[in-house]
């Protein structure tokens, strides 16, 4: 009965995994392509002098922010469970950095699903709870990040089209941001019109997807509670140490790069992850740091080598912590993804299956 059923799910599997091949190619072409761009003016002879002639130790302080801008993050994301849930610190960290991991070494954002995954089976919490906060915290990130952006944007010199448009990307994160915080204040009446607009549609009409919305609505009203602004100050705190970060790779560069381009660096690199990449987003992070400084007058080869140093500190220090924080677990990103694999599954036959996993 078993084999009647895989083999049953074979032709409706096919198509998904069709989509996830070319979702793989396009996320490598992406980084080829990218890689390409920024490694195409650089004089390799002159990168390697500066990357030997470089003050390592300057790659310390770069540690540490980057070591505290996860340790902030993690206590936001804390923060989003109350007052419902007093999730332990240790598990959202774990949880956290376990979602790094798996975004460095696995295409397809695996990482959220991760993460996901790990503290919603590790919790009392259910997944939709989770999900619903991990889209807060990208609305923080997004809100603040492009805050950072707009009050930037009178100490720089960009084309005309780009300052419109970062203008345009902070009015519109700010108008969307007070819009579903206000929503949040009329929960009820939201879930009704839910009802009546996803009812008229047979396979959106589910209690799953009701569930879904309600549980991001309460979300967003952590935004207009007394945790609000300090959810909002952790989120530039958080920002705060990746800037400390990227100016001491500068200065382990000896770059006379200015601290707005620096600023600037963070913010396009950071919305640029936003874009179909492989894992780590290797080529992609190099290509924009490299056009993010351009403005500032910085050759090509000093950019590269800011952001080889740059890319190598974030990619060994959030894989390695995600490595130990699942040792200390005791388990395995293997194991994560069986959990979501085998969910339908009675409990003792998923176990086995996850058991597997490690063999």
């Amino acid at each position: 009965m078993t084999d009647t059923i895989s083999e049953d799910a074979l032709p409706a599997n096919a198509p998904r995994k069709s989509r996830a091949w070319l979702q793989r190619g396009l996320e490598v072409s992406i980084s080829l392509v990218c890689l390409w761009l920024a490694l195409r003016g650089i004089d390799f002879g002159e990168l390697w002098a500066a990357l030997a002639a470089a003050r390592w130790i300057w790659v310390v302080p770069a540690i540490l922010g980057i070591t505290i801008m996860g340790l902030i993050k993690a206590w936001r994301w804390q923060i989003l469970f109350l007052p419902e849930h007093r999730v332990p610190f240790g598990a959202i960290f774990t949880a956290q950095s376990a979602g790094y991991l798996a975004s460095n070494i696995f295409p397809g954002r695996v990482g959220e699903l991760v993460r996901l995954v790990l503290l919603a089976s590790d919790q009392p919490v259910g997944g939709a709870r989770v999900l619903s906060t991990m889209v807060v915290e990208r609305l923080l990130d997004l809100l603040s990040l492009l805050a950072v952006l707009v009050a930037l944007l009178p100490f720089i010199q960009l084309p005309a089209w780009m300052m419109q448009s970062a203008r345009i990307l902070g009015i519109g994160a700010l108008v969307a941001t007070g819009f579903i915080v206000i929503l949040s204040f009329w929960k009820s009446g939201v879930l009704i019109w839910a009802h009546r607009i996803l009812g008229r549609v047979r396979f959106l009409d589910r209690p799953g997807l009701y569930a879904s919305i309600e549980h991001l609505i309460d979300g967003f009203a952590a935004l207009r509670g007394r945790r609000g602004p300090a959810l909002i100050l952790l989120s530039f705190a958080a920002w705060a140490a990746v800037i400390g970060e990227s100016w001491a790779i500068r200065m382990a560069v000896q770059a006379d790069v200015p601290l707005t381009g620096m600023v600037f660096a963070v913010v396009l690199t950071s919305l640029g992850m936003v874009a179909p990449s492989s894992p780590g987003y290797i080529g992609v992070f190099h290509f924009l740091v490299i056009e993010a400084l351009r403005p500032f007058g910085v050759p090509e080869t000093t950019a590269m080598s800011i952001a080889l140093i740059w890319h190598a500190v974030n990619y060994i220090m959030l894989s390695l912590t995600g490595m130990i924080m699942m040792w200390v677990h005791g388990t395995s990103i293997g194991q994560v993804v069986a959990k979501w694999r085998t969910r339908g599954e009675p409990a003792q036959q998923a176990d086995i299956k996850a058991s597997k996993v490690t063999e």
